[in-house]
């Protein structure tokens, strides 16, 4: 017999065991009247219950912070137990903050992300309560577990080395209970999963202007970029999780900056690769912005990469939006983009004042990928961390408002009225001048001209002068003087 079939036997023998005695357990143990709550049983005494539970297989490790999951139960109150190891109890005290279950398996599945809730511990050995879990009615039960998380620990734990956060950190599961009845005895099989696991992503959104509008308003569209341990030649379906907050600021003269956050909400996105969004922000010149929910990096960037140019009347308005090199830097090697959500936000400005309205979007993992490699389709739980994406949007946008050809001939008729206008009191004098100006060469020409013909008129007259002058004799000429 191999060693995994022994270890398999063993979690369900010890699964079965942990079932009764929690069944019974929950029958004998009273509720506590001032908390009408249940006093929960410690975790070492439910494990005990099983003969080959040994104590010593669970070591103590400081430097392991690990979490593993020895086994999950049910209880008549149709809670959802789960039993975890945790190496470094001893040098870390770390609690587990949520799961991922889904109680559907094969086609159907579809993982939903709990809350724990931390019920009691000893040593490295702790009891989880699942929050807002309810057992179901069903005779069969499946709950296929791909990860379990804990809060990040920047003491322990490396950063992204962006403007990106981790918030939890997972560790693989990956097994799938069924908890049923045989022959009206209850039984426990527990079998392993294959899964995908998220080796790099990165967690950002781009910024779509709604045009001029009284305010200033814009489309935030959510995106995680992502690569993953198994090859996909094409992306079918995703399911992810991620938390929204409500944000506004407000700076105020003297007061300075004021900031209020909303309370975090849970919420999924179910996307598929016919999925597509329009947007268009309904202010003037607005542009009209289309995405599909499922892209590849390669699409991605020449998408956001655009202009939307909206041609008016008298006037072009041209949209540019591009990618920071920040982004493009960080979606270098990745291969699939998910656009998982659109929030609205806001600019206002007033007397003495100015502030934003957005959403804030974190703790963003995928849950579930379904995808197609070399003609095979698959549909696999993931292995991701929690994170969070930057404040700051990952493109830019640039507006440039220019005349057309219509705008610029109403501008230079508008200006000429305009000066017409402004000129009107002189505009008598201003004609005068014109005239003054447009005659006064001609009247130059006309005086050079008369002066031509003065001058000729005078050469003329003075030949004929001399020419009279010339045929009479002189009365005193000596020849015909006598005495």
């Amino acid at each position: 017999m191999s060693q995994a079939t022994k270890t398999r036997i063993l979690s369900m023998i010890l699964a079965f065991v942990t079932v009764i005695c929690t069944v019974f357990m929950a029958v004998q143990t009273p509720l506590i009247a001032r908390a009408e709550s249940i006093e929960y049983s410690e975790v070492l005494d439910d494990l005990k219950k099983d003969a080959s539970f040994q104590e010593s297989n669970y070591p103590e490790r400081p430097t392991d912070y690990s979490l593993n999951i020895i086994q999950i139960a049910e209880s008549v109150n149709k809670e959802l137990f789960v039993y975890v190891y945790q190496p470094s109890a001893a040098q870390k005290n770390i609690t587990a903050c949520s799961i991922n279950i889904s109680t559907t398996i094969n086609d159907a599945i579809s993982f939903i992300n709990y809350k724990l809730d931390l019920l009691n511990s000893s040593g490295v050995f702790y009891k989880y309560k699942v929050r807002d879990f309810v057992v179901k009615d069903e005779p069969t039960r499946y709950y296929a577990i791909t990860s379990i998380y804990r809060p990040f620990d920047e003491s322990i734990d490396a950063g992204t080395g962006n403007d990106n956060t981790i918030t939890e950190v997972n560790y693989a599961v990956n097994k799938q209970y069924c908890f049923g009845t045989i022959n009206g005895n209850p039984y426990v099989n527990c079998v392993d999963i294959e899964t995908i696991v998220v080796t790099d992503k990165f967690v950002g959104f781009v910024r779509y202007m709604d045009g001029f509008k009284l305010y200033v308003g814009a489309c935030d569209s959510h995106f995680v970029a992502f690569n993953t341990d198994k090859p996909m030649d094409k992306l079918l379906e995703a399911d992810v999780y991620y938390t929204t907050q409500a944000y506004s600021s407000a700076w105020v003269m003297f007061a300075g900056t004021q900031e209020e956050f909303g309370e975090k909400a849970d919420n999924y996105a179910y996307l598929k690769y016919t999925d597509k969004v329009e947007h268009n922000g309904g202010g003037l010149f607005a542009g009209t912005y289309t995405w599909e929910r499922i892209q590849t990096v390669e699409d991605f960037i020449a998408n956001e990469n655009r202009d939307n140019i909206y041609h008016g009347a008298i006037i072009d308005v041209k949209y540019s939006t591009k990618l920071t090199d920040a982004a493009m830097q960080e979606l270098q090697g990745k291969r699939w983009v998910l656009r998982f959500a659109e929030t609205d936000y806001t600019f206002w400005t007033g007397d003495s004042a100015y502030g934003t309205f957005a959403t804030i979007v974190g703790d963003v993992t995928i849950l579930r990928l379904k995808f197609e490699t070399d003609g095979i389709t698959y549909n696999l739980g993931v292995i991701d961390n929690k994170q969070t994406g930057g404040k700051e949007p990952s493109n830019e946008t640039e507006i440039e408002v220019t005349l057309n050809k219509r705008g610029k001939t109403l501008l230079w008729l508008l200006l000429l009225i305009l000066l017409i206008v402004l000129l009107a009191p002189v505009l008598p004098y201003v004609l005068r001048a014109i005239v003054w100006l447009i005659s006064l060469p001609f009247k130059a020409i006309a005086a050079i001209v008369k002066a031509i013909k003065r001058r000729r008129q005078e050469k003329e007259e003075r030949k004929i002068y001399e020419r009279v002058v010339s045929t009479i004799d002189d009365p005193y000429s000596d020849d015909d003087y006598e005495p």
